[in-house]
């Protein structure tokens, strides 16, 4: 080998290491990523299956293919996984209802729309759902219900804000009462989470129909009833008390 061909084979030599250098760091967190994806994929299946509680590091691992020490290059425990489930899954109700809301400049139709959107996406993922909000009551020493109402906040502002925009609007009665947002809130989630544990309503299998008649019942009573005054509420309050002794 001559000089000239020398040196070619030591540019050709310097330039694959170049690209392998270039290029491995790039490969490393592309499997990196893939493995963490598999891992939170498993994870959620099996919480959502059985239950977060009797599901282990060992049992989740073997389910992928490998030994549980590799979990741990990723999380540093099982209720870690937890949240980066419950965070991926608020983040798309999130997606959900911002997509929902920008094709509805009416308030009005943009409620409605996004209730119905809230509904149909706790129905088309069961397991994501299970896994926010039927997990354990403790999450990492936070109350679950704390937990889930930090994580959920901007859901549920944008719920609320929503609301707020209606009721100026359509001229509502208490335009500004969060008691009122509230009821609207809740009565459209725990539909959501019937749904979710019932599945098809006994003999009324068209979901369609129930969504569409809770949405039409609430605007109706947001339109006819205000909130009731506290004063009211004391008084029921008391008399169910004073039926107790």
């Amino acid at each position: 080998m001559d000089i000239n061909q020398q040196s070619v084979a030591q540019i050709v030599k310097r330039d694959k290491l170049l690209k392998v250098t270039s290029t491995s760091p790039s490969r490393r967190l592309e499997r990196r990523e893939r493995l963490r994806g598999e891992i939170l994929a498993a994870a959620g299946k099996m919480f959502a299956d059985r239950g977060y509680e009797a599901v282990t590091l060992r049992e989740i691992a073997k389910e992928i293919g490998y030994t549980h020490a590799v979990i741990y290059q990723h999380f540093p425990d099982k209720s870690h996984i937890l949240a980066e489930l419950s965070r991926e899954t608020i983040g798309l109700m999130i997606q959900n209802f911002d997509a929902i809301a920008a094709e509805h400049p009416a308030s009005k139709e943009r409620l409605f729309a996004t209730s119905r959107g809230l509904i149909q996406f706790c129905v088309a993922h069961p397991q994501q759902f299970r896994n926010v909000f039927f997990g354990p009551e403790s999450r990492n020493g936070i109350r679950a219900g704390q937990y889930i109402n930090d994580i959920g906040a901007p859901l549920f502002q944008r719920f609320v804000q929503l609301f707020f925009d209606v009721a100026k609007d359509e001229g509502l009665p208490n335009k500004n009462d969060i008691v009122v947002a509230h009821t609207w809130w809740f009565s459209i989630f725990g539909l959501a989470t019937l749904m979710v544990i019932q599945g098809v309503v006994p003999d009324l299998p068209d979901q369609t129909l129930v969504v569409e008649q809770t949405i039409a019942t609430l605007w109706a009573g947001v339109q006819a009833v205000p909130r009731l005054p506290k004063s009211a509420i004391t008084k029921r309050s008391g008399r169910s008390s004073a039926s107790k002794h």
